[in-house]
């Protein structure tokens, strides 16, 4: 059974990494407050009802806002730099956003150093100098680094405020957190999207609405399968697998399905980089 869990987290993880592609290039990067709007209703309305019921307490409201706005962060520039850029390298840089809530455990929660940790950093350092390194044919932009960059600094404050307020309750509401986080983001984008995208809304519904739906759908099914999958097999061997796994997923399907390639320099970047993404999950 800990084999399907994991199978469906890496599927589930790279189907919302890979179904931006085909809605951005629909909407021609014009919903993307939109899409995080309905990515973030469908998730909300997932975890209301897999929740079985609610236990209010005002306490967990500064972390949800917290969350909520990196999590907006995380969504809109997420989609944003898959629009403009590689879809492969997107996925692969906000994966290291993990070295985020790596470092506040070790600061503030005094974690335990990893022995991948230090392993894992210079690989990372490498990867990231490979995949920014100019050679004939790169297809990396400022637009796109600065857009990535946001959605990776976004991804890992989702994870510290996230950590933050499950060591602050001792692991309690976890539900309550996300949909109260969830229905803030909502708000968010919905504002957003008649402030800033009015005009093209009826673009951004026929770029595929349903992608943002399953994707939301998507999202919260993940979060269930890892919580299951945590109390089962080791987060030491879990994560690890899930993050290589769905690189190296979403890398296939954007050179087979979206024929993006990669420079030399880049690839090699790529590969450094999802073993770098493994050392700093031991």
């Amino acid at each position: 059974m800990s084999v399907f869990y994991l199978l469906s987290i890496i599927l589930g993880v790279t189907f919302q990494q890979v179904v931006r592609k085909p809605y951005t290039q629909k909407s021609g990067g014009k919903g993307v407050f939109f899409y995080s709007f309905m990515v973030s209703l469908a998730a909300m309305v997932f975890f209301i009802v897999s929740a079985g019921g609610f236990e209010w307490n005002v306490g967990i409201v500064p972390y949800s806002v917290c969350f909520a706005l990196s999590y907006a962060v995380s969504t809109v520039f997420g989609v944003a730099a898959v629009y403009c850029g590689s879809l492969s390298l997107t996925s692969l840089i906000t994966s290291y956003s993990l070295l985020m809530p790596t470092i506040y455990g070790l600061v503030f929660l005094h974690d335990p150093i990893g022995i991948g940790l230090f392993p894992g950093l210079i690989l990372l350092g490498v990867s990231l100098f490979l995949i920014n390194k100019k050679s004939p044919g790169a297809t990396i932009s400022l637009k796109w680094l600065v857009y990535v960059f946001i959605a990776f600094a976004g991804n890992g404050l989702c994870s510290i405020f996230q950590k933050a307020q499950q060591v602050a309750f001792d692991g309690a509401y976890k539900n309550e957190f996300m949909i109260v986080s969830l229905a803030i983001v909502v708000l968010l984008m919905a504002v957003l999207v008649g402030v800033k995208e009015r005009k093209n809304i009826k673009t951004s519904v026929s770029a595929g609405w349903y992608l943002a739906i399953l994707a939301g759908i998507v999202n919260g099914i993940v979060n269930l399968f890892v919580m299951i999958l945590s109390g089962i097999i080791p987060v030491s061997i879990m994560f690890p697998l899930i993050s290589a796994g769905g690189i190296i997923l979403t890398y296939l399907i954007s050179k087979f399905c979206y024929k993006e390639e990669l420079t030399k320099a880049q690839f090699a970047g790529f590969i450094i980089g999802i073993v770098s993404v493994v050392f700093l999950n031991i």
